[in-house]
């Protein structure tokens, strides 16, 4: 996700040794499962047959109208290839639902072993400006926990919709209206983050001299700091509150963690930070089957929590004990 990774703690080895323990229990969980149920049941083999019926029916009806004699034997042929293929859709599902289920039961053990808890929808509070977008928005599967005693967890899916009315013009010149959906789905994680003298902080790709950066400042209570690092200002986008306290800012950002921010590179994630929670967000739906994304975004999480909060201010997050913190034994 980086460009460099000097100062990540979670690398893209650490991403593939989790991801490859995570199949191969999965796969062992879903042997388990075909063993103990190898076959759909009954009603789901009926459910597939009934299905496919229906739709041969449908599809088949329309072609007898257009086509007539034709048409009904095209009607007889989709009802046996309905009937013979439905077995073979209900195994299928069947089977796709086995290896969800084992995912989820090898994610969730790993979770449980932490002392964390997977859940299907992740709690949402509008804490943060990504987590009050859109006209809608909705949480999926994640994790829940806690790091140490100091540091609550929230890790997984989230997405908001944007609503927008699009007009669309016939060939007679009549105007009509409707509605289009836009969702963006995002993997976020969500540490505990005390920020009393920064208050609010946002940092993402960009740049912080941009335009942009400038009306974003106009339109919003966070304003561009450009910092004393012309690599780090044309690499970054940093916002803070309006009221943020200035020194406190330039202690946080020394030169050692402006340089420690360009080695590590500015990435994917944007970075988020107000009414004492921290927000790592990066584009594209969490997957069960890469928890290792989910890591690598707490990663992210808890080592801006570290430069955002740690004392004394303005040092480089020690990488070995956040990696120790985010992965415990297996460190």
């Amino acid at each position: 996700m980086y460009s460099h990774r000097m100062h990540d703690l979670f690398t893209a080895d650490d991403r593939a040794k989790v991801n490859a323990a995570m199949v191969s229990g999965s796969s062992d969980r879903y042997q388990q499962l075909l063993l103990a149920q190898p076959t759909p049941s009954g009603g789901a083999t009926w459910g597939a047959r009934i299905g496919g019926i229906v739709a041969a029916l449908v599809v088949g009806g329309i072609l007898v109208a257009l086509l007539g004699v034709i048409g009904l034997i095209a009607l007889v042929v989709l009802l046996v290839v309905a009937i013979f293929l439905a077995g073979r859709i209900a195994r299928w599902l069947h089977e796709r639902g086995l290896k969800s289920t084992a995912e989820r039961e090898v994610v969730g053990g790993y979770a449980t072993e932490r002392g964390w808890t997977m859940v299907q929808e992740l709690p949402l509070a509008n804490t943060t400006p990504l987590l009050r977008q859109g006209d809608r928005r909705a949480t999926g599967w994640g994790i829940t926990g806690s790091l140490d005693a100091a540091t609550g967890f929230a890790v997984g899916a989230y997405e908001y919709e944007v609503d927008r009315e699009v007009a669309s013009t016939d060939s007679e010149g009549n105007t009509s209206h409707h509605t289009e959906t836009q969702t963006f789905p995002f993997t976020i994680a969500l540490v505990t983050a005390p920020l009393p003298d920064l208050q609010k902080v946002a940092i993402s790709r960009g740049s912080t001299g941009g335009l942009f950066s400038k009306l974003s400042g106009v339109f919003s209570d966070l304003r561009p700091v450009p910092l004393e690092s012309a690599a780090f200002n044309d690499a970054y986008r940093l916002m803070v509150a309006d009221e943020a306290d200035e020194l406190a800012i330039r202690m946080r950002f020394t030169p050692a963690v402006l340089m420690a921010l360009v080695d590590r590179g500015a990435g994917e994630s944007q970075i988020e930070a107000e009414s004492g929670v921290l927000l790592v967000a990066r584009e594209g739906k969490a997957e069960v089957d890469d928890f290792g994304e989910l890591l690598d975004v707490m990663g992210d999480a808890i080592w801006f929590r570290a430069l955002l909060t740690d004392e004394p201010a303005g040092r480089i997050p020690d990488t070995a004990a956040l990696r120790t913190l985010l992965l415990g034994a297996n460190a």
